[in-house]
């Protein structure tokens, strides 16, 4: 687990209410922010939630299997 990886952990054990923003893929288990993240999750002005999410995490498309496209494409490969 690289650093980046470790503080987004950390992000989100300190803030688990932003979890839901979080999705993994299945098979690979790599983990990024939903595409539907709004710029602004709280009412509160100046707060950076959306910014340290997107400092963590890469954006990551998943399929309706939950699994990312990359693991697609080598299940479509292999079938």
């Amino acid at each position: 687990m690289n650093n980046r990886e470790k503080n987004g952990e950390e992000f989100l054990r300190k803030f688990p209410k932003f979890r839901k923003w979080i999705v993994e893929c299945k098979i690979c288990h790599k983990r990024g922010y939903r595409l539907d993240l709004p710029s602004k999750i709280t009412n509160v002005d100046g707060s950076l939630e959306v910014y340290f999410i997107k400092k963590y995490f890469n954006p990551l498309s998943l399929d309706e299997d939950k699994i990312c496209e990359c693991c697609s494409k080598v299940l479509k490969r292999v079938k």
